[in-house]
C-alpha cells in the first residue's frame, strides 16, 4: 500500500532534481560562453597592447590578468629565434602559422591561445589553460544557483504541507464513510471539496443511490413475493387436509386434482418470481447481441399457435427485417408474455396479430387483439407487480406485464397500451432503438 502524499512528494522531488540538473547544465553552458567571450577579449587586448609597444626588440612580458586567470605570454623573434616567456609557461609553444584564436594541446593540457605577428617579425602568443575557464564558468554557475539550492528544503516542506492540506478533504470523507452503518445510504456531503475529490464523491453518491434503489426493490420484491406465496401455500395446505379427510375414493381424487392444480399455479408463480429476480440484478451484466426481431416473432408464433388453436383464435404475423441490440432470450420472453396474455384474455374465435416494423430510428413491436381490452384508467397500473385488473377471469399472477416492462427498460425502450384491432381489444406497442452499425 502506498501513500498519495509520499508519491506526490517523491514525484515532485525527482522532477525538481531533474529540473535542477537541467538548470545547472544550462547555467554552466551560459556562464562558459560568457567567460570565453570575456577572456578571449582579454587575450586579444594583451596581444594588441604588446604589439603596440614592440619596436623590433623583445620586451619583458608580464600578463595583465590576475593570477586566477593563469594567462601566459610568449614572444618569439622569427628572425633570430629568440624567445621570451612569462612565468607559468614551462616551455615555449611550438612554432605555427596560426593567427587569431585557436585551441592547442601543449604540455599535456589544452590551451586557448591568441596569436599575432607584428611588422617587426615578432610573434606574440597570449594563452590560457582551458581548465581554468571551465573552473571559472562552474564557479559562476554555482553563484547563480546558490539561492535556488538554499530554497530547495523550503520548497519540499511547502509541497508536503500543501499536499496534506489537499488530502485533508479525502480524510474527512473517509471518516464520514467509516462511521456510517451498513443501512445508511444517504449521499455524502460535497460542499467545500476540491474538484478532483468532488468528482469521486459524486460518483460514490451515484453508486449509493443505485444501491438504495436496488435494496428498496429487493425489499419490495421480498414483501410482495411473501404476500403472494402465502395464499397458494395456504390453499395447498387446505387441499392436503381435505384429501386426508376424504371418506371416499372419488372425493379423495377430486382433492388430489385440486391439489395438483394448486401446485401448478404455485410453480408458475415461483417461475415468474425467479424471472424477475434474475432480470433485476443481472440485467446490465449480460452483453447485448444482434437480435432479428422478425425471426423472434416467427418463433413465438410457431410455439403458441397450438395454444391459440385450442380457443379457435387466429394468430397472424406481419413482420419486416428489423435488427436491434439486446438479449435474445429476454426479448423472446417479452413477446411470449404479451402473446400469452392476448390468448388468455381474448374470447374464442378471436384474432391476434404480431407485427414488427421500422419507424425512423426505432423498431416498433405490436401485439394486438380484439379481446375485452384494458380500461384507460388501468393501463398504467397493469405493469405493477402482482396487479390484476378488476373483473379478470383468466388465471394469472399479475407478473407477466411487470416482466415485460422490466425487459423494455433494460433495452432502453418504451411501452404504451392502445386500442386493439378495429378499435376493440388491446395493442401493446413497444419501441426499441435500432441496431446502429
Amino acid at each position: 500500500m502506498y501513500s498519495i502524499r509520499d508519491r506526490l512528494l517523491w514525484t515532485f522531488c525527482i522532477a525538481l532534481l531533474l529540473a535542477g540538473v537541467a538548470a545547472t547544465y544550462m547555467t554552466f553552458i551560459s556562464a562558459r560562453g560568457e567567460v570565453d567571450r570575456f577572456l578571449d577579449t582579454e587575450l586579444q587586448q594583451i596581444a594588441l597592447s604588446l604589439s603596440a609597444h614592440t619596436d623590433g626588440t623583445l620586451p619583458d612580458v608580464k600578463p595583465s590578468g590576475s593570477d586566477e586567470q593563469h594567462i601566459v605570454i610568449q614572444l618569439l623573434d622569427t628572425v633570430s629565434g629568440q624567445t621570451h616567456l612569462s612565468s607559468g609557461l614551462p616551455s615555449p609553444f611550438p612554432v605555427t602559422d596560426i593567427e587569431g584564436f585557436a585551441n592547442i594541446r601543449h604540455e599535456g593540457q589544452t590551451w586557448r591561445i591568441f596569436a599575432l605577428k607584428t611588422v617587426h617579425n615578432i610573434s606574440i602568443i597570449t594563452a590560457q589553460p582551458v581548465d581554468v575557464r571551465v573552473k571559472l564558468a562552474f564557479t559562476s554557475a554555482l553563484h547563480i544557483l546558490q539561492p535556488l539550492v538554499l530554497l530547495l528544503p523550503f520548497l519540499v516542506v511547502a509541497v508536503w504541507l500543501l499536499v496534506g492540506q489537499g488530502l485533508a478533504s479525502l480524510n474527512r470523507t473517509a471518516k464520514i464513510v467509516s462511521t456510517r452503518s451498513s443501512t445508511s445510504l444517504e449521499p455524502l456531503p460535497v460542499k467545500g471539496l476540491p474538484v478532483e475529490v468532488k468528482q469521486l464523491v459524486l460518483a460514490l453518491n451515484d453508486l449509493l443511490a443505485k444501491l438504495e434503489q436496488s435494496l428498496e426493490a429487493q425489499k419490495r420484491f421480498a414483501s410482495d413475493a411473501a404476500h403472494e406465496l402465502r395464499t397458494p401455500l395456504t390453499a395447498l395446505k387446505l387441499q392436503v387436509q381435505l384429501a386426508e379427510r376424504a371418506k371416499t375414493e372419488e372425493s379423495r381424487q377430486k382433492a388430489f386434482g385440486r391439489l395438483h392444480a394448486g401446485i401448478d399455479r404455485a410453480t408458475g408463480l415461483v417461475q415468474q418470481l425467479l424471472v424477475i429476480a434474475r432480470l433485476d440484478p443481472d440485467a446490465h451484466k449480460k452483453p447485448f447481441v444482434s437480435v432479428k426481431l422478425d425471426e423472434v416473432i416467427g418463433a413465438v408464433a410457431d410455439e403458441l399457435t397450438v395454444l391459440a388453436q385450442q380457443k379457435n383464435i387466429t394468430l397472424e404475423t406481419a413482420t419486416e427485417a428489423v435488427v436491434v441490440a439486446g438479449m435474445e432470450d429476454a426479448l423472446k420472453l417479452l413477446i411470449t408474455n404479451l402473446t400469452d396474455n392476448a390468448i388468455r384474455y381474448t374470447q374464442p374465435d378471436g384474432r391476434i396479430r404480431l407485427s414488427v416494423k421500422r419507424e425512423q430510428n426505432d423498431a416498433v413491436i405490436e401485439v394486438s387483439d380484439n379481446g375485452p381490452g384494458i380500461a384507460p384508467e388501468e393501463r398504467e397500473r397493469v405493469f405493477d407487480r402482482f396487479y390484476r385488473a378488476l373483473g379478470t377471469k383468466a388465471q394469472g399472477h399479475g407478473l407477466g406485464l411487470a416482466i415485460v416492462k422490466r425487459i423494455v427498460e433494460i433495452h432502453h425502450g418504451s411501452i404504451v397500451i392502445d386500442d386493439g384491432l378495429n378499435g376493440k381489444g388491446t395493442t401493446m406497442r413497444i419501441r426499441l432503438p435500432l441496431l446502429t452499425q
